[in-house]
This record gives structure tokens, sequence and C-alpha cells, in this order.
């Protein structure tokens, strides 16, 4: 089990930069779920490389209302992706802050590139996120000072 969770760590950092912070001793279980949550985070930049509003969408809780909504959050996608075409999101950051079998909390740290610059932007916010049967989403998000 351990050499299974090392290789999907090891896979995780070659395509996308997420910090753990290894202060303590993390079990097997708790690695293997950090990276399920920092693979999330993999789909949400390949949703924003392809440019697809549906795909960006899909990766939220059909129940999200904070701080939008999943029809807003489509709209929001329609808009940005048909204004600036496909976009790079990269995770600068990501804080565990909890992490169970059913919901977690993390501080994110990100960024997107527009190809044409004019749409891109960053920050670092508060994700909760859900699984639901064996997939994660964001079920609401707000903004860290």
């Amino acid at each position: 089990m351990r050499a299974a969770a090392l290789a999907v760590a090891a896979l995780l950092a070659g395509c996308a930069r997420f910090q753990v912070g290894f202060g303590r001793r993390v079990s097997d279980e708790e690695f293997v779920l950090r990276s399920e949550i920092g693979a999330y985070y993999q789909e949400v930049g390949a949703a924003f490389a392809s440019g697809s509003a549906d795909a960006l969408t899909g990766l939220f809780d059909p129940g999200i209302s904070k701080p939008m909504t999943r029809v807003q959050i489509r709209a929001w996608a329609a808009d940005f992706f048909e204004k600036h075409g496909p976009a790079r999101f990269e995770v600068e950051k990501l804080d565990f802050e909890r992490a169970g079998h059913e919901s977690a909390v993390v501080e994110l740290t990100y960024r997107v590139t527009t190809r044409d610059g004019d749409g891109s932007f960053g920050g670092t916010e508060r994700d909760r996120l859900v699984k639901r049967g064996r997939r994660w989403s964001v079920a609401s998000w707000e903004k860290s000072p």
C-alpha cells in the first residue's frame, strides 16, 4: 500500500506542484487522501486547458451555492473561455487543514494564465471539498486574506 501511495505521489509531483507538509508523521491513509485531492486539482487544470465550461462546471458539487451556484459557475466559465480561450491552471501551494474520507478543507494558492494575458488571475482561497462515490468536488470556497 505504501509503495502505491508513493508512486501516486511521484506522479503528482511530476504533473503539478503541490506542497504537503510533513511536520508530523502522515499515515498511509491520509497520504492517499491528499494524493486524491491533488489529483482533483489536476482535473481542474485539465478543464481549464480544454476550454470547456461543462468540464469545469462538472468539477463542482451539484449543491454548491457559496459563493456561486453551478449555473452561475457555468455562465462565468462559458464567458471566460469565450473571451480568453483555454487557460493554464497552476497550483502554487496546497495546504491541508483537514482531510477525511468524505470531506476535506484546504487552502489553495493558484494562478490561471490565459494566452492573451488579459484574463489571467490568481489568489488564495479556502476550499471545502466533498467526496461522492469516488469523485471529489468543491462544495464551497471563500477567498483567504
